[in-house]
């Protein structure tokens, strides 16, 4: 009997010690502490509260008190256990199966030992590299980025700008839920913003000329397949090509045979430092309701997860589009024309 107590005590200690681990780790401590002070003692429903409202004591504190109480467990029936004596050969046995049980506890627990010491390790080694890395990782575990690694790689890659990390981690979840464009059809489109330098390695006839640096006949076979397809659409769709240095915009006369109304080609520099930033500023002036019906075609993950945040609605891949394009509205006699002329 002695055994099984202590077996049962080195249970109770382990499970004591990863949830003093669990508590520590999001950097709850004085919350969870101030939440018993109130009275409440269940562990469990205490460390459920805070993180569900992110460490916000008064937001877990009402959530405590809103919850329905737990049903008490039904007591087992005394007359239902069994009285019948144990045979040597059952205790024997028994007792093998509890040291047995005991040793893989033991075994679990310096395991668990071993590998909470080399976190700390780690840990100490991320400090030393970025001495805020501590404060920084606390503020992202409460705004719910628990992965300390990956909240380190953010901060390194950023050389230690925290906003700029905070950021790289945020694009990053948007980017996991994103459900990009596949197809659409013709009415659904009102306005389409066209990354253009996205597109300059499409073909392997726009890679031959970036070869030899003839970007400028990239940019114009580009604008005429665009022109073709406002053309094809079916629809009044206006059309904007954004580019960071194109040549072709900067050569009025070259530029006049394609801009339109609704056909605008526009170079980032010297406003914006590239095409995403100028696409994303587009993106911020557009209404709500508009959004519904705007396209924005581009591969840069980046970008993607910037205009999300700017409550874009349908983002497709330049690639897709160019797809969607050659074979649903221009026709691929027509589009091959443009690129292998």
């Amino acid at each position: 009997m002695s055994e099984l107590i202590q077996k049962n005590s080195v249970k109770k200690l382990i499970r004591s010690q990863k949830f003093i681990q669990s508590i520590q780790s999001l950097g709850y401590q004085n919350q969870f502490q101030a939440i018993k002070n109130e009275g409440f003692n269940d562990d469990k429903q205490i460390l459920k509260a805070l993180k569900k409202n992110k460490g916000d004591l008064n937001l877990a504190l009402q959530f405590i008190k809103e919850a329905p109480e737990k049903k008490p467990k039904k007591q087992k029936d005394s007359q239902n256990q069994s009285n019948e004596t144990e045979t040597p050969q059952k205790y024997i046995k028994k007792c093998k199966a509890v040291k047995k049980e005991k040793s893989i506890v033991d075994k679990y627990q310096r395991k668990t030992e071993r590998a909470l010491e080399r976190k700390k390790q780690k840990l100490q080694k991320m400090i030393e590299e970025f001495p805020q890395f501590k404060d920084f990782n606390q503020k992202m575990i409460q705004e719910g980025f628990e992965d300390v690694k990956k909240n380190f790689k953010a901060l390194k890659k950023n050389e230690g700008d925290e906003q700029k990390a905070f950021s790289h981690l945020k694009h990053k979840l948007i980017l996991q839920n994103l459900q990009l464009c596949k197809a659409f059809s013709k009415g659904e489109i009102q306005k389409l913003y066209l990354d253009c330098n996205n597109c300059f390695f499409l073909e392997s006839n726009f890679l031959k000329l970036a070869r030899n640096c003839n970007y400028k006949q990239i940019e114009q076979k580009i604008a005429t397949l665009l022109n073709l397809f406002q053309s094809c659409y079916g629809s009044q769709i206006q059309v904007v090509l954004v580019f960071d240095n194109s040549k072709l915009v900067k050569d009025e006369k070259a530029c006049a045979e394609f801009v339109s109304q609704d056909f605008k080609m526009i170079n980032a520099r010297p406003e914006f430092y590239i095409a995403d930033d100028a696409i994303v500023h587009f993106a911020s002036k557009e209404s709500l309701d508009d959004q519904n019906g705007i396209l924005y075609v581009t591969s840069d993950r980046l970008l993607q997860a910037r205009l999300v945040e700017q409550n874009a609605k349908k983002i497709m891949t330049s690639k897709c589009f160019f797809n969607i394009m050659k074979e649903d509205f221009i026709g691929g006699k027509s589009y091959f024309a443009v690129i292998e002329n």
